[in-house]
């Protein structure tokens, strides 16, 4: 199989994953808060080993040091200042504190989620040229995180008076859209394997996903059931750690 059909595969596998979430949140009458707390400390877990595993030390090495401190610190920043200006770009996250007001926030957060699933794309392209563990801890952390999202977004826009099916339809097609056209672009730039910007690539997605363990993990751990979201989040780390150890730093 080649790289092409490989990353396209990839990329239809997250899509998958968060339709799979607004299925869910629109078949069922009411969805657990804890229940959705753990899939979203899960997630938060594999997104940090994945980060820290995988992304960071790979833009270090593929982009030097400088290289690496810049596009880690854009990554968390450009997730900051969509959070503080627009609506936080993890509506999973958002939604588990969200009682009111679901029409008001769901043009923002779909905005939001529309950068935050860009960079899932380019996440899962370049993960893709650095090698099979990095390409697989990278689509799995990303597919994790996608099924508590589908949910949340299906869930925030079914609250603000749409009908189930109309919600389950745009939280495909966001996620859908966004998540293949951040992919569509990497592809597009055909960047080799060694060149600086996926290291860049790499560390601004690391980044980005620092930033949003941070609000999940915290905001779940302080705030809502802090045992299991932490224990949750454990497994979801190892769950990257188990890839690593299966794949090594073999390349594709």
């Amino acid at each position: 199989m080649n790289r092409g059909s490989l990353i396209a595969i990839r990329l239809l596998v997250a899509v998958v994953a968060a339709a799979l979430g607004a299925i869910v949140a629109s078949s069922s009458k009411k969805i657990s808060h804890l229940g959705l707390c753990l899939l979203i400390s899960f997630a938060a877990g594999a997104l940090l080993g994945v980060t820290f595993l995988h992304l960071i030390p790979e833009a270090f090495e593929i982009s030097g040091a400088l290289g690496g401190v810049i596009s880690v610190a854009s990554g968390y920043f450009l997730f900051f200042l969509l959070t503080k200006y627009v609506f936080h770009v993890c509506p999973a996250c958002s939604a588990t504190h969200t009682e009111v007001n679901f029409r008001a926030i769901t043009i923002s957060m779909i905005v939001a989620l529309s950068v935050h699933s860009v960079m899932d794309g380019l996440a899962i392209y370049s993960g893709a040229l650095s090698g099979t563990a990095t390409g697989i801890a990278v689509l799995l952390a990303v597919a994790f995180h996608k099924f508590p999202e589908g949910m949340a977004l299906s869930l925030v826009a079914s609250n603000s008076g749409m009908s189930r099916s109309t919600a389950f339809m745009i939280s495909f097609a966001v996620e859908a859209i966004t998540t293949i056209a951040g992919g569509a672009a990497g592809m597009a730039l055909k960047f080799s394997e060694h060149s600086n910007w996926v290291g860049l690539i790499l560390g601004h997605v690391g980044g980005g996903f620092i930033y949003l363990v941070i609000h999940a993990l915290l905001g779940e751990a302080v705030k809502h059931h802090p045992r299991y979201t932490i224990l949750a989040a454990v497994f979801g780390a190892a769950s990257i750690w188990t890839v690593q150890l299966f794949f090594g730093s073999s390349h594709l």
